[in-house]
């Protein structure tokens, strides 16, 4: 079983830690996505707000999500993330906005904003750029390009 199989399997059973945030699409214009995560004791911080680090989490996913979703459904790994943490997320839900700034062949850079949907309020401002690459290839394609199979 290959690294992808089991990926997929554990996203099968919903037992990835990203569904257990529950997060969710939102429908919005003048974005490229946004999606919403709710706000409660399992995922805030001694002060009540949004831990930082899941913050972090929810713009990441916003904004591969969105390169991913915008262009050749190609393999995307993080390069650089900037945050800047404005306040807390603190009534909920917290709402991540993304706009892919530039898709190249190799590179695409993504700005995310995170409101507090309850209040109205800026919390964070995000920079992310990805790495792009071709899909891996699968089995059948590493079969199907052998030497073997081609009569090569």
């Amino acid at each position: 079983m290959t690294t992808v199989d089991e990926h997929d399997e554990v996203i099968g059973s919903g037992g990835h830690l990203i569904q257990q945030l529950n997060f969710r699409d939102v429908e919005l214009t003048d974005v490229d996505l946004a999606i919403e995560m709710d706000i409660h004791d399992r995922v805030t911080n001694p002060r009540g707000a949004l831990q930082g680090g899941l913050l972090a989490t929810l713009v990441d996913v916003v904004a591969g999500r969105a390169v991913v979703d915008e262009g050749p459904h190609d393999s995307v790994a993080t390069a650089d993330m900037t945050i800047h943490y404005l306040r807390g997320v603190t009534v909920g839900p917290a709402l991540a906005t993304a706009k892919v700034v530039r898709r190249g062949r190799t590179l695409a850079v993504v700005s995310v904003e995170v409101t507090d949907a309850g209040t109205g309020l800026l919390c964070a401002l995000g920079t992310v750029a990805y790495s792009i690459a071709p899909p891996r290839p699968t089995d059948a394609d590493r079969s199907a390009d052998s030497p073997i199979a081609t009569g090569g």
